[in-house]
């Protein structure tokens, strides 16, 4: 039997709270004011402000009935005299009701102001309930500002508004305020229960989990939908059927959505969005669905250490799912596909086209590749022999070093070759038909000038590579940044509780400098033993000179780089014309090859000492000497590269060798060139 269309009342009418217990939601708000009526310290002008639907016209008329109960002021109305019952329905006289978006002018003030000499026709107090007050205009804020303040002592004004931000300060400085705040998931869902159960009415708990997760935190909107699937759907209410008359997605789609992104299948997951626009699902709710979604799979990848459980507020079953779906992607995956969603819904929000955004932010993240920490990929790279081993020496730990030789490493596949990347790399360099070695020490600099045939030409350097590979391993396990270092830029060298570890550049040598205190404790760890550890440039010159001591470095030592007619800024007369006369460079033998183009291949290392009063090396450390040029260089925290003198008349191979290295400087004499070496 149908009921009577005139006596039906909508649920938020039908069950509104009628004492500060059933408010729920805003206990801090019903605690404080419960304790004020109590004490009797109740002030005379009050400001409710929150967002729709939760609880400020309701705690109005609760306050309302508590001030003018027959038993009052107290906290617990009876709800029986006649000042309850007429409160409740509306129709007291002594507790007036104004819409502030209705009464708004100055004149609307003017009449409650002459209205306020009147004493209250029954109850205790004349109470002012005004609804959206932000709404009264600014003449209307300006008459009630001495009414505000002082009132008469039967006089209790209670605003409510939604936009205290838009009220004057004058105005907020004369209320006491009470902010109500957004209701929780879970106690909304309580409540529908509740209300559920009154009305006689099955409905699905995911039907009501999703009724109050449109809600967004309104109870009065929670209240209305169910009132509306009730009048649709009948006694009987499924989750399907919810979502489809709210024109929303249900839970199992957006967990549908969200696994076929983590599986990177990007034409499931545009499928099930276009799946979700054609059944009329709202757009800009599926993504923040997906959003949502997204945020408590990172969450459920958190650990739930101290009795926390950060899915606490889901349900059981859909606490299960995320753990499922988050098991595979790593932490770092699901941000970035949080921040792209995050991104792409306030793009949603304001495009004309929220169909395709959606569509195409569906396949992007579908297809976004996963990305690997550092530390990881340093360890593939270290797996993967991204280096060649080297063969055994004296500096590395040859034969009579005691350290094992490395097995070989595993050929490449057929059809491509590995290159092995020594030293730097620069663009404008011209091509060399000789490789050059890849630094020269200040011990090796006198005898690198020194003329010697092409077939002596030796490095002076260790090998770098697999030497003491249990070592690298050991440092890879523990601090794989620095294994990857020294992978590429340093050889190693074990005699007895000594380590050499020989840079195999000087852009090597601060880093490893810093750290020998960390490659110490490793090595001692994995040997068993205290080790010592020396980062030498001359380790492999001495061993192969006769077993000379290396010297450990202290500070980045300078690099002389041998360039095209360069001698030293101050040397001898006689040394001079012997390098600009013929054209040769300084330390460098003459190649057998003719013409422009021949490039000469350096000299021995161990080739007999020059001719000249005066080595490179001796005015190195001249220049070094002098105090202007030491301070350039702690001011500029750099080394010395390469002393240059260019003469007046540079001759026709000088000139060549100078345009091919671009040294413009070449045409005009110039003074000696100190050129500043990053210190990376």
């Amino acid at each position: 039997m149908a009921l009577d269309p005139s006596s039906h009342l909508v649920l938020a009418r039908k069950w509104r709270p009628e004492r500060f217990a059933e408010l729920v939601g805003q206990e801090h708000v019903t605690r404080t004011l419960g304790q004020a009526l109590l004490s009797g310290r109740i002030a005379h002008a009050f400001l409710f402000t929150g967002i729709r639907g939760v609880g400020k016209t309701t705690a109005a008329r609760i306050l309302a009935r508590c001030l003018n109960c027959e038993k009052g002021p107290t906290p617990e109305p009876c709800g029986e005299c006649a000042a309850c019952i007429e409160i409740r329905e509306g129709r007291a006289l002594d507790v007036v009701e104004i819409d502030g978006a209705t009464y708004r002018k100055i004149d609307d003030a003017r009449a409650i102001i002459e209205n306020l000499s009147y004493r209250p026709a029954r109850d205790r107090f004349k109470i002012y309930i005004i609804d959206e007050a932000h709404q009264l205009t600014d003449q209307a804020f300006n008459a009630l500002l001495k009414t505000l303040e002082e009132p008469p002592a039967h006089v209790k004004f209670i605003l409510a508004t939604t936009e205290p931000q838009k009220m004057p300060e004058t105005i907020l400085s004369r209320l006491q305020r009470y902010d109500f705040r957004r209701i929780p998931l879970n106690t909304t869902l309580a409540r529908l229960k509740e209300l559920a159960a009154r009305e006689e009415i099955e409905v699905e708990e995911a039907a009501l989990r999703l009724l109050a997760r449109e809600a967004g935190g309104s109870m009065r909107d929670a209240e209305r939908m169910l009132e509306t699937a009730i009048a649709a759907l009948g006694k009987k209410i499924a989750e399907s059927e919810i979502a489809a008359s709210l024109g929303v997605a249900g839970r199992c789609a957006v967990f549908k959505l969200a696994e076929a992104i983590l599986n990177q299948d990007a034409a499931a997951a545009l499928g099930a969005v276009r799946e979700q626009h054609r059944r009329g699902a709202n757009l800009e709710s599926l993504g923040r669905d997906l959003l949502e979604t997204l945020r408590n799979l990172a969450v459920a990848k958190l650990p739930a250490g101290g009795g926390l459980n950060p899915l606490a507020d889901l349900p059981d079953h859909e606490a299960a799912e995320l753990r499922r779906l988050a098991e595979r992607p790593s932490s770092r995956d699901l941000m970035r596909l949080f921040k792209l969603m995050a991104d792409a819904q306030e793009q949603i929000l304001r495009s004309p086209y929220p169909d395709l955004l959606l569509e195409m932010i569906a396949v992007r993240m579908a297809t976004l590749a996963p990305v690997m920490d550092a530390d990881d990929l340093l360890r593939a790279l270290g797996a993967a022999g991204a280096v060649p081993p080297a063969a055994p020496s004296a500096a590395s730990g040859g034969a009579g070093s005691g350290a094992r030789v490395p097995e070989p490493a595993p050929a490449p596949p057929s059809g491509a070759r590995r290159l092995r990347v020594e030293g730097e790399v620069k663009a404008g360099a011209p091509l060399r038909a000789a490789s050059a070695p890849a630094f020269t020490s200040p011990s090796m600099a006198a005898a690198s000038i020194s003329p010697a045939p092409p077939t002596a030409v030796r490095r002076a350097t260790a090998p770098v590579g697999a030497d003491l590979p249990e070592l690298r391993e050991h440092i890879r396990a523990r601090r794989a940044a620095l294994a990857g270092f020294m992978e590429q830029g340093a050889g190693l060298a074990l005699d007895g509780d000594l380590l050499r570890v020989i840079p195999r550049n000087d852009i090597y040598i601060r880093y490893l400098n810093d750290n020998r205190a960390s490659i110490a404790e490793l090595a001692s760890e994995l040997y068993g033993r205290k080790l010592r550890v020396e980062v030498s440039l001359d380790a492999a010159a001495g061993a192969a000179s006769g077993g000379a001591q290396a010297q450990p470095l202290a500070a980045p030592a300078p690099v002389a780089c041998a360039a095209s007619g360069s001698v030293a800024a101050n040397a001898s007369p006689a040394a001079k014309p012997a390098a600009a006369g013929d054209g040769a460079m300084p330390g460098v033998a003459p190649s057998p090859a003719s013409g422009p183009d021949a490039v000469p291949a350096p000299v021995a290392a161990d080739s007999p000492p020059p001719s000249q009063p005066r080595s490179i090396a001796a005015d190195r450390q001249a220049l070094y000497a002098d105090p202007v040029v030491r301070r350039i260089f702690e001011e500029l925290q750099g080394r010395l590269v390469e002393v240059r003198e260019r003469p007046a008349a540079a001759p026709a191979p000088l000139a060549e060798a100078s345009a091919v290295l671009g040294a413009s400087e070449a045409k005009d004499p110039a003074p000696p060139v100190m050129r500043r070496h990053s210190q990376e």
